[in-house]
């Protein structure tokens, strides 16, 4: 009689960012060291992803962060010349943005930013979830300072331009990567 052995192979996961202030590329890198005995992980700026193949991979995890109501226009680019590919794949989208710091705009369902991207890339990923993310006053330059302040006045946000705000509810980010573990 012949055994038959069964290799299991993990599953190849590769994690994209687009990031302006840094804070997603920190969250996707905490996803990578939280994945990596579980799974084969790569880790790549939306700018390099060219130097991947995605039907190399069998997950997706993408991280976006939005400025002044957008998410950067790599990452509208990105989907629409891999959508087809991403629809075959499992896929986890994030989207990273100080509105999420309100409850009431703190899921997928309720995020506008999140809401308004997805619908105009006409892309569902398998799971996605949103973030508030990092505010650094004392890292901005003058006018994105004074312009995030006055958004924070607008929206009852922090104000002290002398502080950094973390924002990001961690555990939410732990839930999403157990979400991932089950893809």
């Amino acid at each position: 009689m012949i055994n038959k052995i069964m290799f299991w192979r993990k599953s190849k996961v590769l994690i994209l960012y687009s990031t302006v202030d840094g804070h997603t590329k920190n969250i996707c890198e905490y996803i990578y060291k939280k994945l990596k005995g579980k799974k084969s992980v790569s880790i790549v700026s939306i700018e390099k992803s060219s130097e991947y193949k995605l039907e190399d991979f069998n997950e997706v995890v993408i991280g976006a962060s939005v400025r002044y109501g957008y998410h950067r226009k790599n990452v509208y680019e990105y989907i629409q010349k891999n959508l087809q590919e991403l629809n075959n794949l499992k896929t986890a989208f994030f989207s990273l943005n100080l509105t999420a710091r309100k409850p009431e705009k703190s899921t997928p369902e309720t995020n506008p930013y999140l809401i308004k991207f997805l619908k105009k890339v006409k892309w569902n990923p398998s799971t996605k979830e949103v973030f508030a993310g990092r505010l650094d006053y004392p890292s901005l330059d003058t006018f994105n300072k004074l312009a995030i302040l006055f958004i924070m006045f607008i929206t009852n946000g922090p104000k002290d331009t002398s502080k950094t705000y973390e924002l990001t509810d961690w555990k939410k980010v732990d839930k999403l990567i157990n979400s991932i573990s089950k893809l």
